[in-house]
């Protein structure tokens, strides 16, 4: 049974109708995957080295153990945020003779094979390797912690999973989890207990009994069997109707009238970005990117180059990134709707501009912290928020234009494609390197308070052509609809 269904799947992969259309999405994805495997390989083999480097006097493998609970903490917050579900067809196969037992394995199956589940095995085979003939400890020690780790890594897979299909409907219930996560990194800061030490001591002690290997595996199996309970027991297709239904609640969003006619446009999006797995992630991962600047900031090469201002558009313009560049085909379902009613086309990007700026505001807002680093870098941010606002909005409203990608809401999450064109791979380019290039050419020939305020200067002459360029990109928009509308009719 596992074959014929592994055979259905493989055919469903190549005699898809989208198959030939994103070849070419499919191939830059498979290179970009070699890219990583090659990166984690890579680390793998100097990792000893680098442990060495940083502390001579300490063993290497059990630096490493004391940072492998971040390394697995990191992992599951990444797999929460893009990592998809395991999903198949199985509205066919639940009126077929094939038990809910098969079905069920044959889904976690598929979630075992994710790319996810591959990286840190490239980064710590090599490693064990390199530990192997470095140090003292014996192979059924090594292999012991290898197996270990490993057995973490799929603990992490399949409790991703039952936590995703228990809470993603219900991200308050993850409060609790994440107020916990803090007190233990604030314990952690202030040295008052130290949770990694106490997990890496774990990870000490199988070197020494690999007997204890038992425990990380049994885990695994622990989280499987809860993950195939929970998928199971809802394995019909009006799963949680009655509660859905009984849970329903319409947001408080009458302050959005103070906008006038933009209200309803606006009223829409928040709808579609609260009620919808992609368009929700898009907005937590806005929230994981307050924290890109601690990569850089404790660096002090970087102070004084270009790499703050990239840090600054991130920070500040993720939203409009990961959100704004599928603009209008978040709409595509019912985008041919619009075009039956009476509705501007102005008043239409209008609310998407607003719907970019107010994030902007938002993310500025949110990342003041990042003042404790010193007044230069919250300058920078600010310029990069007003250069957002002005130039990287109505630039990612531009190569909307020229969207023709069909999104379908019901399906998946950040790692799902859908709607990915050639125009989302050349936004980058003047969405990051234009500001980039300016600053970095303005402090050469001067500094960089003046390269900050050329950058504000720029961000506030857009801001002030906000009416003259939404109305030139509304009569772009009405040019290029009709091959909008023929886009979004191909459905995957």
């Amino acid at each position: 049974m596992f074959r014929r269904l592994l055979s259905l799947e493989w055919k469903s992969f190549f005699r898809s109708a989208s198959f030939g259309k994103s070849l070419g999405v499919k191939i830059l994805m498979g290179f970009m995957a070699v890219y990583f495997l090659l990166s984690f390989i890579g680390l793998g083999f100097g990792l000893y080295f680098l442990m060495e480097e940083l502390n001579p006097q300490g063993e290497p493998l059990l630096l490493v153990n004391d940072f492998l609970l971040f390394w697995f903490l990191g992992e599951f917050i990444l797999r929460f945020l893009m990592q998809n579900l395991p999903v198949t067809e199985i509205k066919p196969l639940l009126t077929k003779r094939i038990s809910r037992n098969s079905i069920v394995h044959f889904l976690m199956a598929k979630s075992s094979y994710s790319f996810f589940n591959v990286l840190t095995p490239a980064a710590a085979i090599p490693f064990t390797l390199v530990c192997l003939s470095k140090t003292d400890y014996s192979a059924t020690s090594l292999i012991a912690w290898l197996i270990a780790v490993i057995a973490m890594i799929y603990s992490i897979n399949y409790l991703n999973i039952w936590i995703q299909k228990r809470y993603s409907s219900n991200l308050k219930a993850i409060i609790p989890f994440i107020v916990v996560c803090i007190a233990l990194i604030a314990l952690e800061y202030f040295k008052v207990f130290s949770i990694s030490n106490l997990f890496g001591q774990f990870f000490d002690y199988i070197l020494v009994y690999p007997v204890l290997a038992i425990i990380p595996i049994g885990l695994a199996v622990f989280s499987y069997f809860l993950t195939y309970k929970s998928i199971k027991d809802n394995l019909y297709l009006d799963a949680f109707l009655e509660a859905k239904e009984s849970k329903v609640q319409t947001a408080d969003l009458s302050w959005t009238s103070r906008f006038g006619d933009l209200s309803p446009f606006l009223q829409l999006d928040l709808k579609l970005i609260w009620r919808n797995k992609r368009t929700k992630n898009a907005v937590l991962l806005c929230l994981a990117f307050l924290a890109y600047g601690l990569f850089f900031y404790f660096t002090p090469k970087y102070n004084g180059t270009g790499m703050l201002v990239l840090v600054g558009i991130f920070i500040t313009g993720i939203f409009i990134i990961n959100f704004g560049q599928y603009i209008p085909a978040w709409d595509s379902s019912y985008f041919a709707f619009f075009k039956t009613r009476p509705i501007s086309m102005v008043r239409y990007l209008q609310s998407k501009a607003l719907l970019m700026y107010l994030s902007v505001v938002i993310l500025t807002i949110l990342s003041t912290f990042y003042v404790y680093f010193g007044w230069d870098k919250l300058y920078v941010n600010v310029a990069c928020a007003i250069y957002n606002m002005g130039v990287n909005v109505p630039i990612i409203l531009l190569f909307g234009a020229y969207n023709r990608k069909r999104i379908d809401l019901s399906e998946g999450n950040m790692m799902n494609y859908q709607g990915m064109g050639i125009a989302q791979w050349l936004v980058g380019i003047p969405l990051i390197g234009l500001p980039m290039i300016i600053w970095y050419a303005m402090k050469f020939l001067f500094d960089q308070g003046t390269a900050n305020l050329v950058l504000i200067g720029i961000g506030v002459i857009g801001l002030l052509l906000h009416q003259v360029i939404i109305k030139g990109l509304a009569e772009l928009y009405n040019e290029k609809h009709y091959a909008m509308l023929e886009g979004f009719k191909q459905k995957d």
